[in-house]
């Protein structure tokens, strides 16, 4: 009989609280976010739970010129008509919205 192996999905954790390392991840996340807007880049939406910031896509190449270098783990995920793409940069994740490019026919 044919054996069975199921591969866990691997899910992020939510940051909390009442973790030891909530203190550290805390500061990594405040201080990129003041290198972000110290660079001009415009935040869209800060989301400590999820540890992720949202930036606005206007300032993408701004972003990529003054963060390239530390970028870790493109992802890019559908999310109805637009595309969520997410690097990780210093352990937080930075995210930002753009159009879903459809197929020349």
């Amino acid at each position: 009989m044919a054996a069975l192996y199921l591969v866990g999905v691997q899910v992020e954790e939510r940051t909390s609280v009442l973790a030891e390392d909530f203190t550290v991840k805390l500061s990594a996340y405040n201080e990129l976010t003041r290198d972000i807007r110290d660079a001009g880049i415009g935040i869209k939406h800060l989301v400590l739970l999820d540890n992720k910031i949202f930036i606005d896509h206007s300032d993408i190449e701004l972003f990529l010129r003054r963060f390239g270098h530390e970028l870790r783990g493109m992802r890019h995920s559908p999310a109805g008509r637009f595309t969520r793409n997410t690097v990780t940069v210093r352990g937080v994740d930075v995210a930002w919205y753009s159009l879903v490019k459809e197929q020349d026919q």
